[in-house]
């Protein structure tokens, strides 16, 4: 590892072999087994020590747009309460609910 290379996983070769043939984020992640933030990372680390920029397909997809409010919507992804936790709750296991995250509060509604 060179100095100033903060990631253990990080390959400057591989990553730019798979961005030079036009290789998708997720066709990336999957090859070198690494996360979104991690590739970004890599990506960061690649574009510093080339002094180019490099653009790699999907990368940014999850993160498109100005949001229109101040709520975040979380709808790709979950959270996973036990059947312990929910016992005193009210709640069912299996029931869904739409989260959204405000400055300084989460909020569980409940779909359906």
């Amino acid at each position: 590892m060179a100095k100033g290379d903060f990631s253990h996983k990080f390959d400057a070769a591989k990553l730019w072999d798979r961005i030079k043939q036009g290789k998708s984020a997720k066709e990336i992640m999957q090859e070198l087994d690494i996360s979104r933030w991690t590739l970004k990372e890599h990506l960061l680390i690649l574009q510093n020590k080339t002094k180019q920029y490099y653009e790699i397909p999907g990368l940014f997809e999850d993160e498109g747009g100005e949001r229109k409010s101040k709520e975040v919507h979380y709808q790709r992804e979950g959270i996973i309460f036990s059947a312990k936790m929910l016992e005193k709750t009210g709640f069912q296991a299996g029931e869904e609910f739409e989260m959204i995250v405000e400055k300084d509060r989460i909020i569980l509604k409940k779909i359906g």
